[in-house]
């Protein structure tokens, strides 16, 4: 049970569903008209339950790093949907689904505006979101990165808080198979 606070705060920080995402907006400054966008269909090959790897977040009380292990299983609901679940050995009533909604244009993910795009010569697509939200109780610009392949798959949550000039990695979820 040691772990079952950041697993609850982990979970929210990713799910759509999570009422942070109803405040989300670009940030300042952000030129949003840069036209990053994505599709369904470059999520695709993330389909299946047979994802293995770790969550390693960021303690706040002890400022230390921990990593505990996790599974992923995916399916794509429909052309904007992307349903995942999550779990937790050890901690299985944390275990938690959890959905990815892109915007009628492609150009958000969970509400968040794409602001970088780029595909890697391995084959890996790499998608930077931003918005405002909040971390520990505090107001925050918040960075997810997404970084896409067929046999890799991680999220990465940065943030900001209003009064520092440089993001934090606050977690990373990293699969492989």
């Amino acid at each position: 049970m040691k772990y079952s606070f950041v697993i609850v705060m982990a979970c929210l920080f990713i799910g759509a569903s999570s009422g942070a995402r109803a405040e989300v907006d670009a940030p300042n400054g952000l030129d949003t008209g840069k036209g990053f966008s994505v599709t369904m269909d470059e999520f695709k090959p993330l389909e299946g339950d047979n994802w293995e790897g770790h969550l390693s977040y960021l303690n706040y009380g002890s400022d230390k790093r921990s990593t505990i292990p996790v599974k992923l299983a995916v399916k794509v609901l429909n052309k904007k949907v992307l349903q995942y679940a999550i779990q937790y050995p050890g901690e299985e009533d944390h275990n938690a689904k959890e959905r990815l909604k892109l915007s009628s244009d492609g150009t958000r993910i969970n509400g968040y505006i794409i602001t970088n795009r780029e595909q890697t010569a391995g084959g890996t697509l790499v998608l930077t979101t931003q918005g405002k939200g909040r971390d520990d109780n505090q107001r925050a610009e918040v960075q997810l990165v997404y970084s896409l392949a067929a046999d890799r798959f991680s999220i990465r949550k940065n943030v900001r808080f209003e009064n520092s000039k440089e993001y934090i990695n606050r977690n990373e979820y990293s699969f492989q198979r």
